[in-house]
């Protein structure tokens, strides 16, 4: 496909060589906008082992500075057609259309590769946006994109904690490594999230054992939250846990299992020195989603929109 974007800038494909490059822009888009990087919309860590020429497109002015760039970061699922929109302008740049007509390439480009690879199945377009970003927000709306789901982070002091409250017919113990093949299951069961194993092992990397506790009915585990600190972050700040995972059994939900198991785990992140605690909510409703974390004494920090757009199936399959 044919990099050409609009006329303000000299646009080229991206390659390796230009990720420093990239990196300084990101910083600099980002003091200007006050805005934190999501995992998935930072190019470098997520789409490094894609073909950057056909995926990734720059935009350099006639001294050479890199000033704007798009990068259609393709899900590796060969059974699904998703495609993350990942791009920015730099400040001094905007308000000249760019942003509109980067988004019209990136979407030109994401429907060729599906026509070639995927045409069987839906599309799905996705773009984070953080709060504040009313302009990139602006302009997926105008392009048909509409909200998905809402990323938000919320925090507590543990100056004060209170007592865990206990469930009827529940036991709550430590998470071991034993416990890891069911929770694994349980986790799928609650979320639908196929997680391969060794990527699930992998997060469990993060969890600290004291921070984690599973919750049992009859010695099966239908609850958990798995936890960690940012000690190893090597920040200077008091340490502040955060919750990586919680989840319930269907069956079990609305016992007080979730609050039980969030209550635990503020003890214990306590007990071990944190100062505060934080979790990130994933829900479809900013307001009910977080309304039992607000009612553990949670308040909202940082947010993030998942802004989608799909097309039906280019082609049926006979």
């Amino acid at each position: 496909m044919d990099c050409y974007v609009e006329d303000h800038l000299n646009w080229r494909p991206m390659t390796t060589a230009d990720l420093d490059e990239l990196g300084r822009l990101r910083e600099q888009m980002g003091s200007f906008d006050g805005t934190m990087f999501t995992a998935m919309d930072h190019p470098a860590d997520v789409g490094g082992d894609q073909v950057l020429g056909e995926n990734c497109v720059g935009g350099w002015d006639n001294y050479g500075s890199l000033l704007a760039f798009g990068w259609n970061i393709i899900d590796p699922d060969p059974g699904r057609a998703r495609v993350h929109l990942a791009g920015g302008v730099h400040p001094t740049h905007r308000y000249l259309a760019i942003g509109r007509k980067l988004l019209a390439w990136q979407q030109a480009r994401a429907v060729e590769w599906w026509q070639a690879q995927r045409p069987e199945m839906e599309l799905w377009m996705g773009c984070y946006v953080e709060h504040g970003q009313s302009g990139l927000q602006h302009i997926l709306t105008r392009a048909g994109f509409t909200v998905e789901r809402h990323f938000i982070d919320m925090h507590r002091s543990l100056d004060t904690v209170d007592v865990p409250r206990e469930v009827d017919g529940v036991t709550f113990v430590p998470f071991e490594t034993g416990h890891s093949e069911e929770v694994h299951a349980l986790h799928h069961l609650c979320f639908g999230a196929d997680i391969d194993r060794d990527h699930w092992e992998t997060s469990l990397a993060r969890v600290c054992r004291t921070c984690s506790w599973v919750a049992l009915a009859d010695g099966i585990p239908v609850g958990y939250v798995l936890s960690g600190d940012d000690r190893e972050e090597g920040l200077d700040a008091p340490p502040e846990g955060w919750t990586e995972r919680l989840g319930v059994h269907p069956l079990y939900r609305r016992r007080g299992i979730a609050s039980a198991l969030l209550e635990k785990t503020l003890v214990s992140m306590a007990e071990s020195g944190c100062v505060s605690a934080g979790i990130g909510v994933d829900t479809t409703d900013p307001d009910a989603g977080v309304a039992l974390q607000a009612s553990l004494g949670y308040e909202r920090g940082d947010s993030v929109l998942l802004m989608s757009r799909s097309l039906a199936p280019a082609k049926s399959v006979s």
